[in-house]
């Protein structure tokens, strides 16, 4: 592995010689006032597998905020796209079932975005040698929720929009915690499967 700041190849964990630390962010300024724009081209640049986006947004607190509002928006906006297309083909549901049902998807997808990051950040710190912190993984991913819009495209949709999350993870990981692509890969990819077993049996287990 190559470090970003000084050019050293190293395997294992590498303390930089460079006046920049190799854990910390190059977070450039961002514009004052109501900056979206800014990080929605962030965003679509981490989409793109820009590790120096991801570097930038990393350390930046401002990005939490922004983040939020780009991951409410794009599984907000998706699921009201697939209750439209479904309200097509049968008599379309009333308003106040379509607010609940956005909310409860706002809810489990935190809880399941949660729960998966906080196992994949776990696993690499303790098991890859990983040197980021939690919420220096959480900051690009946030920005990187804009892929769930992909949900919203008919058919091919629910395949494209999770092939492209895990590729999004696989970028940040190795960028915030220094791990090699296939061990990001397999970490990100591995336990999204192995929560989704779980999920798909435990409510039939029983008791």
């Amino acid at each position: 592995m190559r470090c970003q700041v000084c050019g050293e190849e190293y395997r294992g964990e590498h303390f930089c010689a460079s006046p920049v630390a190799i854990g910390s962010g190059t977070t450039a300024a961002a514009p004052k006032g109501f900056a979206l724009g800014h990080y929605l081209r962030l965003a679509w640049r981490i989409v793109l597998w820009d590790d120096s986006a991801v570097r930038e947004i990393m350390d930046d607190p401002h990005a939490t905020l922004y983040g939020l509002l780009i991951w409410s928006v794009s599984n907000a906006l998706s699921l009201f796209v697939i209750l439209s297309f479904t309200g097509l083909r049968s008599s379309p549901p009333p308003r106040e079932q379509i607010a609940r049902l956005v909310a409860l998807s706002l809810v489990s997808s935190a809880i399941w975005g949660l729960v998966h990051m906080g196992i994949c950040h776990l696993m690499a710190k303790y098991f890859c040698a990983g040197q980021g912190t939690f919420m220096q993984i959480i900051r690009p991913l946030l920005l990187a929720e804009i892929v769930y819009l992909l949900l919203a495209i008919p058919v091919v949709g629910s395949l494209v929009a999770p092939i492209a999350w895990v590729a999004v993870m696989v970028i940040v990981f190795h960028e915030v915690h220094g791990i090699e692509f296939l061990s990001a890969f397999l970490l990100s990819a591995g336990v999204g499967l192995a929560l989704r077993i779980v999920l798909h049996f435990f409510p039939h287990r029983p008791f």
